[in-house]
């Protein structure tokens, strides 16, 4: 999926920091003030750091990816319908798919909100 929009490309990026348990290659995609939305729209978090908190425990276990199959792009925003994996820190194994907009604002991921 070539990139065709900063958006695009922030979400690839993330994407790649992500698979790689690069905390802070993630982080560097988002905006200082990124929002992240649950699926009906309410604020699950505001600021880099309460999410690099969020992050952080998941990124230093390891054991986790995803891969992206579909991705439509308008304006500021792209949706992309993910698959992703972790292992847990009790072994356990969770896997699904779950779409995910990302709003680009000032050249960074902006605004972020998963729909599961």
């Amino acid at each position: 999926m070539p990139s065709s929009s900063p958006v695009v490309q922030l979400a690839i990026d993330q994407l790649v920091a992500y698979n790689a348990s690069d905390l802070d290659g993630f982080c560097a995609c988002y905006h200082d003030d990124v929002c992240v939305l649950n699926e009906d729209g309410t604020e699950s978090l505001r600021g880099m750091e309460a999410f690099r908190e969020r992050y952080r425990p998941m990124f230093e276990r390891g054991q986790f990816g995803g891969t992206v199959d579909e991705r439509t792009t308008t304006g500021p925003h792209c949706v992309e319908r993910e698959h992703y994996w972790r292992n847990n820190a009790d072994g356990t194994r969770v896997q699904g798919t779950i779409l995910v907009r990302y709003t680009e604002r000032d050249g960074r991921i902006g605004t972020v909100q998963f729909f599961r």
